[in-house]
């Protein structure tokens, strides 16, 4: 009766490593994850884009053509980095509309010229466009909105 208590005695230090290893692998895997979330909203644009509209005779090539309602504009790259496409979000006063222009690839120094639907009468005066620049450095796509072209005037086509 003797060994077998002895022999229960070394199973309970042994349950108790055990957890104390599991909940500190536990605790741990919180803190990385709190951790990643950080580092994930304070990420940058890891290139300067240097993306800008083109301009022809000083005067940019971004217009509005209210017959057809269209947006023209055209964008040029830097020479930093090739862009894979572009997001384009158009505030007007009556609502907001964002567009995923996947075929704006540019290499570096490229340009981009385009047209993207917009009514007037649905959406409102425009009161912003915004082209945000989108880049693959290493296979994980950066949305650079720290980067983001920005304009308040558009004139007529």
């Amino acid at each position: 009766m003797f060994k077998r208590r002895n022999s229960k005695k070394g199973i309970t230090p042994l349950i108790a490593t055990f957890l104390l290893i599991s909940f500190a692998i536990a605790l741990g895997v919180v803190i990385m994850n709190f951790g990643r979330a950080q580092v994930d909203s304070e990420a940058v644009c890891p290139v300067e884009i240097e993306l800008m509209f083109s301009e022809v005779a000083g005067e940019r090539e971004l217009c509005i053509d209210l017959e057809k309602n269209d947006i023209y504009f055209a964008i040029e790259n830097g020479v930093n980095v090739e862009i894979e496409k572009v997001i384009v979000n158009v505030i007007g006063s009556k609502r907001a509309e964002s567009y995923d222009l996947t075929d704006a690839q540019m290499g570096r120094a490229g340009n981009y010229l385009t047209h993207i639907g917009y009514n007037e009468e649905l959406s409102g005066e425009i009161k912003q466009m915004k082209v945000i620049p989108v880049i693959v450095p290493n296979e994980d796509e950066e949305i650079c909105t720290e980067q983001a072209l920005v304009t308040e005037e558009l004139r007529e086509c």
